[in-house]
This record gives structure tokens, sequence and C-alpha cells, in this order.
């Protein structure tokens, strides 16, 4: 028995599309972890550049005025307008800065807005308040970075690090971000300056 063409067609794609599928799955099955691993190592350097250019920013302000932006025994403080540390360094009015840190209202700081993400958050950027001057900074994963500050001047700083290779890092500035798990205390993912 001879088949008609349309036969040939319809047995055509009756085969030919699961194949299709398939082969596409198997395809997304490769192709899917390279981007995935590429996406992760791209917000690992951003971070890591964030962290940096902070740390740089807050050098300029010590260079500039002879002090930190802010002053704690502890000498730490996050990038969130609780603790104004943004405020000062994105040269806020200088009225609406505690202590009058910038009198004469420096941006040491820019970056781009952050994305809004669930839950209040954002990721990677500052959330700036034109209002006010203010805003917060925040990693790619949605976290607020964390800053250690030389405040006693003796030109080292307690290493937040548990646990510690040494107690004291000869570092003046510190910057570091919780990383992808959004835990400062689990050191092997977090972002640092040093």
């Amino acid at each position: 028995m001879k088949w008609k063409p349309w036969v040939w067609i319809l047995v055509g794609i009756v085969i030919g599309v699961p194949l299709l599928f398939a082969l596409v799955g198997i395809l997304a099955g490769f192709f899917f972890p390279a981007v995935s691993g590429a996406r992760q190592k791209a917000e690992h350097a951003h971070a890591e550049s964030t962290a940096y250019h902070l740390k740089n920013a807050i050098a300029t302000f010590h260079t500039e005025y002879r002090d930190y932006p802010l002053t704690s025994p502890s000498g730490d403080f996050t990038t969130d307008s609780g603790h104004t540390l943004m405020d000062i360094l994105l040269g806020a009015a200088p009225h609406k800065v505690p202590g009058g840190r910038n009198p004469r209202g420096i941006a040491f700081y820019a970056d781009k807005e952050a994305k809004p993400m669930a839950g209040g958050r954002f990721r990677k950027g500052i959330t700036y308040h034109p209002a006010t001057g203010t805003g917060e900074l925040w990693d790619p994963w949605g976290n607020l970075y964390r800053v250690r500050l030389d405040t006693d001047h003796n030109r080292r700083v307690e290493n937040p690090e548990v646990p510690a290779t040494s107690a004291f890092l000869p570092e003046t500035i510190l910057v570091w971000s919780a990383g992808p798990d959004g835990d400062f205390d689990t050191w092997a993912d977090n972002i640092k300056s040093w």
C-alpha cells in the first residue's frame, strides 16, 4: 500500500515536534547553568566594585576633613540612612546630617538608582531621596553593606571575620557585603574590600 504525501507530513510532525522539544530541552539544560554562573560572577564583581568605591569615598572624605564620616567606639556602621553614613557621603544638605559632618555638602559617593525587590528591599545601587538628599546603599542581593572604621586612628581595625586569622587587620576602612546568602556570619561567600 502506498501512503499519500499528507500522511508522510503528518508522521513527520508527530515524530519531529517531540524531538524538537527534546532537543531544545537538552540545549537549555546545557545553556542555563552557564548563564546562571555568569550572572553570579557578574553580581559578585559588582558587589566587590561597590565595596571598593565606598571604601575610596570614605578615604576621600577622610582626606578632605581629616576625620571619618562617623565616629563610634566600635567603628561599625551600615549603609542605611539610620546611621547617616550614606547621607554624609552623598552630600545631603548639612542641616540634614547630625553633627554637620559634611558642612560643604560635597558628594563623595554616587551610584545608579537601586532596583526594588519584595519586602521593602532594593538591589544594586542607591535608594536616593531627593527631597532630603539622603539614601541607602544596597548590594546585588538586597542587603546593606557593613563598614568598619579605624575610629581610634591606630592604623588597624578589629577583624570582623569569625574565626579570624588575626585579631586586627592593618587597614583603616573595611567594607563588606553579606553575599548571596544574605548572612554576614557565613564568611565563605561574603564580599570583602580587604
